[in-house]
């Protein structure tokens, strides 16, 4: 996957060979801190967006993502800290003056205006032609599969309908950046899935920069050339999703993304752990941990095999289609999951005994959780 830096570089590339280097601007987003009141909503939050690049906010409720978009958007002012686009500081720009485009969660179209019209809204505020904003608006409501629906009013229409015909509103006047806040979390599961796939073609094929919030993993990993994490208003890890997921850099990343398990270990060393039964290198280089510690390791990264007489037993099985999660019960009480492909899991009914075993990869450690 093509890093930020690579993009930069090959953007720059494009433009000094004479050759258009797409719409997409570079956008950096440097030391914002936002408070509430005595609620610190953004600590510090600094991101680079390369020109083109998809990048997701992903986290819990309040973890100041969207507060980083509205101030990005224009919404909202930072109490210290710069957005710049292209190099240039745009913090105390209006929002109508900053090239930006917007998809918000609730759509937010003009009851009393076709979907045509809607999309052309933001054309005649820029005094095109009423010819010109036919024209365009016609393209984008094509280019969303809704040229169809051009003289329906929102109400004809269907939710997944009314996101594409936001999406192609925020499209229509050439933006530079594209901001979409949680654009799809009020649509059912399959539109979603459709519709998520629809913005990233999009997106890819018109090369514009894209910020896009979210508190849905699958859609951050699957969407994203980048995911940033954030927690309590910091950003905890910025990378592409194969990275994220693998290569978690804390504890609440690892835990976030995904389904983790939660080992007992004990430190051997300064790299190595006690996991197990085996002895495994740990990744990355923890600081101050020693004793007694939490080994956090992904369904999928566990073995399982039938075993009389081994350290755990099959409490259920889920149907995920072709990987059956397994839930293992191993002595001590510590539930596990497991995932297996579905082939191979049919073997393994509730009941049986069964060894869990760690490959020999390195593995996330933390801190012990105390007892509940």
């Amino acid at each position: 996957m093509t890093t930020p830096a690579a993009a930069r570089t090959a953007s720059a590339g494009a433009a000094a060979d004479g050759q258009p280097a797409g719409p997409g601007a570079p956008v950096t987003l440097e030391g914002l801190s936002r408070s509430f009141g005595t609620v610190r909503a953004l600590d510090g939050l600094s991101i680079d967006l390369a020109p083109g690049e998809l990048v997701a906010l992903l986290g819990p409720s309040g973890c100041g993502k969207t507060t980083a978009l509205r101030i990005v958007a224009g919404f909202e002012t930072a109490d210290t800290g710069l957005v710049t686009v292209d190099g240039k500081d745009i913090s105390h720009v209006p929002a109508a003056r900053r090239d930006m485009g917007m998809v918000f969660q609730s759509y937010s179209l003009f009851p009393n205006m076709s979907a045509l019209d809607n999309v052309g809204f933001g054309l005649r505020m820029r005094k095109k032609s009423a010819g010109d904003r036919k024209q365009r608006a016609g393209d984008l409501l094509d280019l969303v599969g809704l040229s169809d629906h051009a003289k329906h009013y929102p109400h004809q229409l269907s939710g997944g309908q009314q996101q594409r015909v936001a999406l192609a509103r925020a499209l229509a006047v050439e933006p530079r950046v594209l901001l979409l806040d949680e654009p799809l979390s009020a649509l059912d599961a399959k539109v979603r899935l459709q519709l998520r796939e629809q913005i990233r073609n999009l997106q890819q094929r018109l090369g514009t920069t894209t910020l896009f919030v979210t508190h849905d993993q699958e859609e951050a990993l699957s969407m994203a050339d980048r995911v940033g994490v954030m927690k309590d208003g910091k950003l905890e890890q910025i990378a592409v999703p194969s990275e994220l997921y693998a290569r978690p850099a804390t504890a609440f990343v690892a835990e976030f993304v995904g389904t983790m398990n939660r080992l007992p270990g004990t430190m051997e060393g300064s790299d190595q752990v006690q996991v197990l039964g085996g002895v495994l290198p740990v990744q990355g280089h923890p600081v101050g941990l020693a004793g007694a510690v939490d080994v956090l390791v992904r369904p999928e990264g566990l073995q399982i095999s039938a075993q009389p007489g081994g350290n755990g037993i099959v409490t259920d099985r889920t149907f995920l289609g072709s990987v059956t999660r397994v839930s293992v019960l191993l002595s001590g009480a510590l539930p596990v999951k497991v995932d297996q492909p579905s082939t191979v899991a049919a073997e393994l009914q509730p009941g049986m005994s069964v060894q869990v075993t760690l490959p020999g990869d390195p593995v996330l450690v933390t801190a012990r959780a105390a007892a509940a």
